[in-house]
């Protein structure tokens, strides 16, 4: 009969926007990745994900830094529609069970669409994730987009390098000390202050150096 169909339409929609969830959600790391290295393509990953029409939305109508907020869009819009769909199933269920004579077969259907259904307590725990991956793209998307100033790195830079300039003829003028014994002190002088401003510069841009392959899986 006619409630059938809609009991039966409506888990086949369950099912579908299911999966398309988790496919959302698996390709979810990789445009993290790519949108903070700037320097990758995960084109192929989506296209390899998701359907053709929602490949096509994801690529061209929400490019670079704008696929994750996307993709966290489509998401709370599809639990929606899973939470919806939940209810309006539920209520379904319920004149089902009130008819006096009750088959078999629709038990069974009853049963399968039971088991797709989105309780209000699972919809809040799916928004809350939703809000803490929002959170996780903001607080990596602060350190990407607040840098340190470029004068500040350049006058840092050509200040230690005059300081490097000038140790040699500082520490001859100053002691009487053996050739080799100044070469050391200045390579090892050079070599922690280089280095710590090397380590800076990663730091203020962490995104190439961390190991995003193994998280984004």
């Amino acid at each position: 009969n006619n409630d059938d169909d809609k009991d039966n339409t409506q888990a086949l929609e369950m099912v579908a926007t299911s999966l398309l969830v988790g496919r959302y959600l698996a390709i979810f790391g990789w445009c993290m990745k790519a949108a903070f290295r700037r320097d990758e393509d995960e084109s192929e990953i989506i296209r390899a994900a998701l359907s053709k029409e929602e490949a096509e939305w994801l690529l061209f109508g929400a490019n670079g830094i704008g696929r994750p907020v996307a993709i966290l869009s489509r998401l709370r819009c599809l639990i929606l529609r899973l939470a919806t769909l939940s209810y309006s199933s539920s209520s379904s269920h319920y004149e089902i069970h009130t008819r006096v004579e009750e088959t078999r077969k629709q038990q069974m259907q009853q049963h399968q669409q039971h088991n797709f259904m989105l309780s209000p307590l699972i919809h809040l725990a799916l928004e809350e994730r939703l809000y803490d991956l929002e959170q996780a793209f903001g607080i990596c998307n602060r350190i990407l987009m607040s840098p340190i100033p470029p004068t500040y790195t350049r006058h840092t830079s050509r200040v230690l390098c005059l300081f490097l300039f000038l140790l040699p003829l500082a520490l001859a003028g100053m002691n009487n000390m053996a050739p080799l014994a100044l070469l050391l002190s200045v390579s090892t002088t050079t070599y922690v202050l280089v280095g710590i401003d090397e380590i800076g510069l990663e730091i203020e841009h962490p995104f190439p150096l961390l190991p995003m392959q193994g998280m984004a899986r």
